[in-house]
């Protein structure tokens, strides 16, 4: 009986203790719907109007009030744009954006204050013509996660069909890098817009569900020894 409850609460556990599924590719318009996401990024609010700098080192503050750190790998200072002021490309008009600026400041990394589960954005390469984006994510020691690449065509369209590129289902998300692999120029030149993120639940949020797992293992054993000793 001892062997059966310590395989049974083992059992339990480990339906809380393994991390969900890794992430399949995102891929839908900006939002928190896209990603069931709780919270966002919204760079206006955080930079100011179209052409003001995103100084490199900065920290932004999401909706929800977390925080983020930006670290361009070129060192330079980022940009404020809109999609139709200072972006002539296929964001849907009036898109806030985060510009890695020309020449390109990028990969663009984000180290958040609060871990994360899921993050992600439209992204289109500064130069029209084909592309290859991708999107990182590690963990607080700095070991990649999980990662997505996705292709996509810039043009000038202004119609919404920037590609999106997102990561969920990704638990312990400490920072995340967007960037191009290929560009038809500068693969360090492109722009992202809102940035939607999901938090990764509390240690607390495990406590009850953990507790309620086991309790459901301690019920099972317990009809079961009943069944077998009705049946003697």
């Amino acid at each position: 009986m001892i062997k059966q409850i310590t395989i049974a609460l083992v059992a339990a556990l480990a339906l809380i203790a393994v991390p969900g599924a890794r992430a399949d590719l995102t891929t839908c318009r900006t939002g928190p719907g896209c990603l069931n996401g709780t919270d966002s990024y919204d760079w206006t609010n955080n930079y100011g109007a179209p052409f003001s700098p995103i100084p490199n080192g900065s920290t932004a503050t999401s909706n929800g009030g977390a925080t983020l750190t930006v670290s361009l790998a070129g060192g330079g200072n980022g940009e404020r744009r809109d999609q139709g002021n200072g972006w002539a490309g296929n964001f849907n008009p009036g898109d806030e954006l985060f510009w890695t600026s020309s020449p390109g400041q990028g990969p663009l990394t984000f180290l958040f204050s609060n871990p994360l589960s899921g993050l992600g954005a439209n992204i289109q390469a500064d130069f029209f013509g084909s592309f290859t984006a991708q999107l990182q994510a590690f963990d607080i020691n700095g070991n990649l996660i999980d990662s997505q690449i996705e292709n996509g065509n810039s043009t000038s369209n202004g119609d919404g069909s920037a590609i999106f590129i997102g990561l969920t289902n990704d638990p312990g998300i400490a920072s995340a890098t967007f960037s191009l692999t290929s560009s038809s120029n500068d693969i360090n030149d492109f722009a992202i817009n809102q940035l939607d993120t999901v938090a990764t639940p509390e240690p607390g949020f495990y406590i009850p569900v953990a507790g309620l797992m086991v309790a459901l293992a301690f019920a099972k054993l317990r009809k079961a020894r009943e069944l077998r000793t009705s049946e003697k």
